[in-house]
C-alpha cells in the first residue's frame, strides 16, 4: 500500500453522534443516549459529541431548539428518535425545519433505522464521502473530444466531491517505450506468445509511475491518442489497475472517473466503465475493450475494436445481479438502476467485452430520454439502495 493510501485508510471514519432532550432532562440522559446507540452499532464505531454530528438522537420532546443548535449547516444529518417520550414528534418538527431551510437530513425511528439497514448504510455513506475529501485524481492527456457531456471541471470535482485534479498532457510524460514491461501484467499472461503484450505492459509501467510521482488516488487516461499514434492501447493497463483496486478510467472520462471513485469508496470495489451499446424495451447492452480482470472469466486477448491495433480484453462478466450507475457532468445528478445479466452477446459491431442487462422499463426510458452520458458503470451485486442514499447525502438528484 502506498503512503498516500495508508493515510486514506487511516482517516477517521467514526460517526459523530449528538443527543437532544428538553431543558429539564435528567443528568444521566447522556449515558442513556450512548447506551441506547450501543444496541445498534458497535461502540468503537461512534463517539458521543456536541460537535459536527452525523446523527442527532432525540431523547424527548421539547428538544427542537437544542437539535437545531447542534446541527452543522455543512454536514448532512440523520435524525433518529427513541420510542415514546414525544421524541419522534420533536424529530419530525426538526425535519420540517431542515427541509424549509435547505438542509440535508433524513428522519427515522432509531430501531427502525437499524432493522432496515438505514443506520448501517448511513455509516458507510458518511465514511465514504469523508474518504474522498482531500483525494487527488490525474488526467493523462485530455478528455476525448467526443465526450461532450463528460468533461467535469476541476472546480466541480473539488467543490462537489472534494477531489483535486492534476492534468498531465502526453507531451509532458515520458515515452512509454523507455519503460520496462510491468511484471504483474506479464505474469498474468505468462506463456502467451503475443508480440503486443510487452508494449501494453510498458504502458502500465508508465501509468504506475505517473500515479506514484503525483500521489494520485485515481487516473483518467486519454487512450485513443496512444493507439492512433503509437499503435498501442491502454486497455490491459487499465484492466490490471482496476483489478488491483486502483481507479483508472479510459478516454479521459472525468465523470466516469469521479463515479468510479465514489463507488469504490462506498463498496470497496472498482466498477466497470462501459459504452451504452444498445437499448431494448427491457434491457441494455454494455460493451468496452477494457474491464477489470477480476470481473471476468474465460478471458481472451483480441485487437482493439475501433482500430484493429494492439490488445483489448474480451471476457465474460462473472456476475448475475448488477448495479448500473452514472453521474452527470456537473456531479449534481445520477442514474442508478439495479438489474440482472440475461445474456452475454457476441456482437461483431461492438467493443470486445459485452453484456446484456435486464433493467426496469422506467430505467430504460430514463436512458433514452434523459441520459447523463454514454459511459455507464457496472458493479456486481444490487447496491442501488446504498447509492441512492449516498446521493441524498450529497444533495444529488437521482433517477432510474
Amino acid at each position: 500500500m502506498s503512503e498516500r493510501n495508508k493515510i486514506h485508510a487511516s482517516r477517521d471514519t467514526s460517526l459523530n453522534i449528538a443527543w437532544a432532550a428538553h431543558g429539564g432532562a435528567a443528568p444521566g440522559t447522556a449515558s442513556l443516549a450512548e447506551e441506547f446507540m450501543s444496541r445498534f452499532i458497535p461502540p468503537d464505531t461512534f463517539r458521543m459529541t456536541d460537535s459536527h454530528p452525523d446523527i442527532i438522537l432525540f431523547m424527548s420532546g421539547g428538544s427542537e431548539r437544542r437539535a437545531i443548535e447542534l446541527a452543522d449547516p455543512e454536514r448532512p444529518v440523520l435524525l433518529l428518535s427513541i420510542r415514546g417520550n414525544n421524541a419522534y414528534a420533536s424529530a419530525t418538527e426538526v425535519m420540517a425545519w431542515m427541509t424549509n431551510n435547505g438542509r440535508i437530513a433524513i428522519l427515522s425511528d432509531a430501531a427502525d433505522a437499524a432493522e432496515s439497514g438505514l443506520l448501517g448504510n448511513w455509516q458507510r455513506v458518511a465514511a465514504a464521502w469523508n474518504k474522498l475529501k482531500g483525494s487527488t485524481a490525474g488526467l493523462a492527456g485530455n478528455v476525448s473530444e467526443w465526450l461532450v457531456a463528460s468533461d467535469v471541471s476541476a472546480e466541480t470535482l473539488l467543490g462537489r466531491f472534494g477531489i483535486s485534479l492534476k492534468a498531465k498532457p502526453w507531451s509532458g510524460l515520458p515515452d512509454f517505450t523507455k519503460s520496462s514491461p510491468d511484471r504483474a501484467l506479464m505474469k498474468r499472461f505468462n506463456g502467451q506468445d503475443n508480440p503486443d503484450l510487452e508494449d501494453a505492459a510498458r504502458v502500465l509501467t508508465l501509468l504506475r509511475r505517473v500515479i506514484r510521482d503525483n500521489n494520485l488516488d485515481a487516473i483518467a487516461v486519454e487512450c485513443f491518442s496512444l493507439v492512433q499514434e503509437r499503435k498501442v492501447t491502454a486497455c490491459l493497463a487499465l484492466a490490471q489497475l482496476n483489478a488491483e483496486g486502483a481507479v483508472a478510467a479510459c478516454e479521459g472520462d472525468l465523470a466516469s472517473m469521479a463515479g468510479m471513485m465514489a463507488v469504490k469508496a462506498l463498496t470497496g470495489s472498482v466498477p466497470w466503465m462501459a459504452n451504452t451499446t444498445r437499448l431494448t424495451e427491457k434491457s441494455i447492452v454494455l460493451s468496452h475493450c477494457t474491464v477489470p480482470f477480476d470481473l471476468v472469466k474465460d478471458m481472451t486477448l483480441r485487437t482493439h475494436y475501433e482500430t484493429g491495433f494492439s490488445l483489448a480484453v474480451d471476457g465474460e462478466i462473472n456476475a448475475s445481479k448488477v448495479t448500473v450507475c452514472r453521474f452527470s457532468e456537473k456531479l449534481d445528478r445520477a442514474f442508478i438502476a439495479d438489474g440482472r445479466i440475461i445474456s452475454r452477446p457476441r456482437l461483431a459491431d461492438a467493443c470486445r467485452t459485452q453484456v446484456e442487462i435486464a433493467i426496469s422499463q422506467e430505467s430504460v426510458r430514463e436512458l433514452m430520454e434523459k441520459p447523463l452520458g454514454n459511459h455507464l458503470l457496472l458493479l456486481p451485486g444490487n447496491h442501488g439502495e446504498l447509492l441512492r442514499l449516498a446521493c441524498r447525502y450529497k444533495g444529488i438528484a437521482f433517477a432510474g
